[in-house]
Order: C-alpha cells, then sequence, then structure tokens
C-alpha cells in the first residue's frame, strides 16, 4: 500500500469538500461507484447523509470496508427492503440501501 494520501474535491449535498484517502481507498471507492452505476458525489452524499460521522473521510473508510465485506460474505441484500427503504426514494440500488441501512 501507498503512504501518501490523496485530496480530491466532491461535492457531498450542495457543499463543494475535500477530503483524502490512500490511492487504493479511491480506486475502491470509484470501483464502487461504476458498480452500481452512480457518481462518486452521489455516493459520497448518500454515505454523508444515513451514515453520519464526525469525519466524512473515516464515514466513506467504513462504508468501502462495509460494501466490500458484505460482497465477500455474499450477502442476500433484498432482505429486509420494502418500499419504504432509502432506495425507493433515493433512486439506489437495493444493495447500497441495505449496506446503508444496516451495514
Amino acid at each position: 500500500m501507498s503512504d501518501s494520501l490523496i485530496s480530491r474535491n466532491v461535492v457531498i449535498g450542495e457543499q463543494r469538500t475535500s477530503f483524502r484517502l490512500e490511492p487504493e481507498m479511491w480506486s475502491a471507492l470509484e470501483h464502487i461507484c461504476k458498480c452500481e452505476a452512480v457518481s462518486i458525489h452521489t455516493l459520497c452524499t448518500w454515505i454523508n447523509d444515513f451514515k453520519p460521522r464526525s469525519n466524512r473521510t473515516s464515514a466513506i473508510r467504513a462504508f468501502i470496508v462495509c460494501y466490500l465485506r458484505a460482497i465477500a460474505e455474499n450477502n442476500p441484500f433484498h432482505l429486509g427492503h420494502t418500499d419504504e427503504c432509502l432506495c425507493a426514494e433515493h433512486g439506489m440500488s437495493q444493495k447500497l440501501c441495505h449496506i446503508l441501512r444496516i451495514g
């Protein structure tokens, strides 16, 4: 793993902000966005809104771990899915809804 952190700008909600992640974390986040067909701005907004922490960078790292762990464990993402879920209101996949609600 690389020791250096990379700072990037992201729009969360309507606010431009920046945070620093390892290159591997940026790569994982970009991979998740590609798999879920969402922009990095949208995903970071959802993480900020539904998995709040005092530190946004920490919330993003935690989400990446939860997402990849759920994939590795082959979680059944459809369990507990209802029309009132986050995905119905925000247009996200059942997988993201599950991870943001429970993960």
